[in-house]
């Protein structure tokens, strides 16, 4: 019985040892040194234990008082040579056990961290943090947190590390569970803590802690985080010193930038000007070399014209000039780099009127390294993607022309390739986007744009290259309409909120691998880059500006309704000579002196006559030309008459009626104050449907919808492509093959012109509805369908525009004499 006694005398003892030997532990040991320059030079360190997660095996921690949420924070350590601010990523794999060690869950956590800059003192560097017996550079911490409440039989957690990846060599880790204070014990806890304790700890108030009120102190206290040591007898551990005491070394390439928008003579500066009024431009160079500051300016604006363009030089301090401007976009090109920005001199605050930076993540490809993007397979319907490729300088200026290629290869759930190809394009520069942190370099393409329909099958997308370039992925389902507000989509500079995004970006997956075979614990190797982003400039045909066009209105099925309308001239396409005999010009009761004007024509033009009135009874109108009279009976609101021929050159004109009334005539050279009469069809009930033949890529097709409805009154239109057939290879341009126009009348454009066939109804100013049909449509006959889906109905004038000089044919009969 003795002997028993004591063995069971010793089992306890043991099991109390084990239990309290990691608290009392450290009241044995000798604190780890520090590090030997902290000493000399005189520098603040705080000690924190650190524990190294293994490879090949798993640090086990227990859940104290069953705590709710754990936090655990890591520190990678790097060979010493290893290069500042690169990216550094490692993997942890964590599972939680019960108190039989059972698996509750699993899972692993993929941390990107870096090598940080040092700290000076004295002008010498120091690493924020060192380990006493490790010559290591130690990146920057990384913590997430385990949300315990779902599991709560959660005993123990477990880590380890997948396999390192040069240049790091091992990761630390310190693990804290969460403990909640009741107002009692808080209220004990903060009168047991030293003056340093209490300073540290409200290290974020304005005010010292003597200050602080009881529901303070509560809310300082009532959550603390707790360290936890790992089990075990004897885990790898050290001691990880963070410096204090030393400056932050400023690198003057990271020195914040004056505020405003940054542009150089290889990089726009693109200002939305949203409003109408006088602005100050205002530029700070980044480096004074004493030139003088000079803006070149090119105003777009919603005018289908060649953009103004002025060069304006900068004084006085800060250098800055003032100019009005109408709404619309500057593109401002310095002549030194520097920061731009824009002030309304028209708002009280004078606060900057530049638009808020709009941002892009992008994916590098380089050789051995592929960017992978993943979505879901099209199931009721079919999904279309978009492939953004820019070549990258890395810091080194791009030449004037690039020739970019890569590969592309699209994989079903299995791994296998089920469609694959090249993707080559040629790039430029970008005047308008750079990487964000390399300012003064311009090491950016624009991008090149592919499209192609997927597979029903393929969900994972694989991008190579032996050039170094950046990926975008987009995608977007082939049964969503493209919806357009217009005209507020095609300006850039509306201010209004943004429409549905035409294609939705993908994020590559955290790792993804192309093959079946492919390990699943291989780290992440994507890297990414941010882009800072502008609006681009719409784009101006130069022959389209020139005149040098062919403009032909096509016709629907027979059965549609057409009617002439006549509408106010602004806001329409520029009109040519050639278009004359539909351009009028109003006319006033009396005698006059008017120009008829024809191309091409030496001796005869035959003149009409518009007129518009209130009252429908029948009046009389006598007209009178160089002495000679005709007189007319009529009747109704509105109509039209021809008038006797007339040679061109200047004519007196004489108009008299009985009844007041608008009257227009054409054959005249345009003024702002003109009207076009058009032929145009109804959109109401039934679809407009009108035959295309599709000749070239980027063949502009469009129309103009002119509302019937009053102020504020939407219409919808639904459009819809239906070619005879759709190129399978990637293209360069893309066609939305159903597209929604959202139409909304304003109060200066509703109720502005006249339809001519019928006694009532007044139309809109036309809306433009653009069509692009671009190079992933075969060449051939292509159906373009308009239906009104709500809203008031209107007119629609369909019309192909073919820019340069095109041939144009006269029929004539030829008869035999005899």
């Amino acid at each position: 019985m003795r002997l028993l006694g004591r063995l069971l005398l010793l089992l306890l003892f043991a099991i109390v040892a084990a239990f309290f030997y990691q608290p009392l532990r450290s009241l044995f040991q000798v604190p780890a040194s520090a590090p030997d320059i902290i000493q000399q030079l005189d520098l603040e360190a705080r000690p924190s234990p650190v524990y190294f997660l293994p490879e090949d095996g798993w640090l086990t921690f227990p859940i104290i008082n069953q705590a709710a949420r754990l936090r655990v924070l890591t520190h990678a350590g790097a060979h010493s040579e290893a290069k500042k601010e690169a990216p550094l990523r490692y993997v942890l794999k964590y599972q939680l056990l019960d108190n039989d060690l059972r698996l509750l869950h699993e899972g692993r956590y993929t941390q990107e961290t870096r090598i940080p800059q040092p700290l000076y003192k004295d002008g010498i560097p120091v690493a924020r943090n060192l380990y006493s017996d490790q010559a290591l550079a130690v990146a920057v911490g990384q913590s997430f947190n385990m949300q315990l409440d779902a599991l709560p039989r959660t005993a123990f957690v477990r880590l380890r590390l997948q396999p390192l990846a040069a240049p790091l060599k091992n990761v630390a880790v310190r693990v804290y569970y969460e403990e909640r204070m009741s107002e009692r014990q808080a209220s004990v806890a903060w009168e047991r803590l030293s003056q340093v304790q209490k300073e540290r700890l409200t290290q974020g108030v304005i005010y010292p802690p003597e200050l602080l009120t009881r529901q303070e102190r509560l809310n300082l206290l009532e959550r603390q985080w707790q360290p936890v040591g790992p089990l075990g007898t004897s885990p790898a551990q050290g001691t990880l010193f963070s410096i204090q005491g030393a400056e932050t070394f400023v690198d003057p390439n990271l020195v914040p930038r004056a505020p405003g928008l940054y542009a150089g003579p290889d990089r726009l500066g693109v200002l939305p000007i949203e409003e109408e009024g006088r602005y100050r431009l205002q530029f700070i160079p980044l480096v004074d070399e004493g030139l003088d500051i000079e803006l070149a300016i090119s105003h777009v604006t919603e005018q289908i014209e060649q953009p103004s363009r002025e060069r304006i030089s900068l004084d006085s301090d800060p250098t800055s000039g003032e100019r009005a401007f109408s709404p619309g976009l500057l593109v401002v090109t310095p002549n030194q780099p520097g920061m731009l920005d824009i002030i309304p001199l028209d708002s009280p605050e004078e606060e900057s009127a530049l638009p808020e930076p709009r941002y892009l993540r992008v994916w590098k490809v380089q050789p051995g390294l592929a960017v992978n993007f993943q979505f879901l397979p099209g199931e009721s319907s079919g999904t279309s993607l978009r492939l953004d490729l820019r070549a990258h300088g890395s810091g080194k200026t791009l030449s004037q022309e690039k020739r970019i290629q890569a590969e592309y290869r699209l994989l079903n759930a299995q791994g296998k390739v089920v469609d694959a190809g090249k993707l080559e394009a040629s790039v430029v520069p970008s005047m308008i986007d750079r990487v964000a942190d390399t300012q003064p370099v311009a090491d950016l393409s624009d991008p090149a744009n592919f499209y192609l329909r997927l597979p029903p099958e393929a969900v994972h997308l694989e991008v190579t290259s032996q050039q170094q370039l950046l990926a975008n992925a987009y995608t977007r389902p082939d049964d969503l309409p493209h919806r357009t507000r217009v005209p507020m989509d095609y300006y850039a500079w509306r201010g209004d909120n943004a429409g549905q995004p035409s294609w939705f970006i993908l994020q590559p997956p955290a790792t993804e691998p192309s093959t079946k075979e492919a390990s699943l614990d291989a780290p992440e190797i994507e890297e990414s880059l941010v882009l800072h982003v502008q609006s681009r400039p719409p784009g101006r045909n130069p022959e389209l500006l020139a005149g040098r066009y062919q403009w032909e209105a096509l016709d629907p099925q027979l059965a549609a309704r057409g009617a002439r309308i006549l509408i106010p001239r602004q806001g329409e396409e520029n009109l040519r000579p050639r278009g004359l005999p539909g351009y009028f010009q109003s006319l006033k009761q009396g005698t006059q002196i008017v120009e008829f004007n024809a191309p091409g024509v030496a001796r005869r033009l035959e003149p009409q006559l518009i007129y518009l009135r209130e009252a429908s009874a029948p009046f009389s109108l006598r007209l009178r030309i160089d002495g000679r009279t005709v007189r007319h009976e009529l009747i109704g609101r509105r109509g039209e008459i021809s008038l006797p021929p007339v040679s061109p050159g200047q004519h007196e004109v004489e108009l008299d009626a009985n009844s007041p009334g608008t009257w227009f005539i054409n054959y005249r050279y345009p003024d702002e104050t003109g009207y076009l009469r058009r032929i145009a069809f109804r959109l109401q009930d039934e679809a407009l449907r009108y035959p295309v033949d599709k000749r070239e890529d980027g063949q502009l097709v469009g129309a103009r919808f002119y509302s019937l409805g009053e102020a504020g009154e939407p219409s919808t239109v639904r459009v819809r492509i239906t070619p005879d057939a759709l190129k399978e290879e990637p293209a360069q341009e893309w066609t939305h093959l159903e597209r929604l126009y959202q139409i909304v009348p304003t109060t200066e454009e509703a109720e502005v012109g006249h339809v001519l066939d019928r006694q009532y109804g007044r139309l809109s100013q036309g809306q433009p509805i653009l069509i692009n049909l671009g190079a992933d449509i075969a060449d051939g006959p292509v159906k373009v369908e308009f239906s009104l889906q709500s809203g008031a109905p209107g007119y629609v004038v369909f019309h192909e525009i073919l820019p340069g000089q095109h041939l144009r044919t006269r029929g004539f009969n030829e008869e035999d004499d005899q």
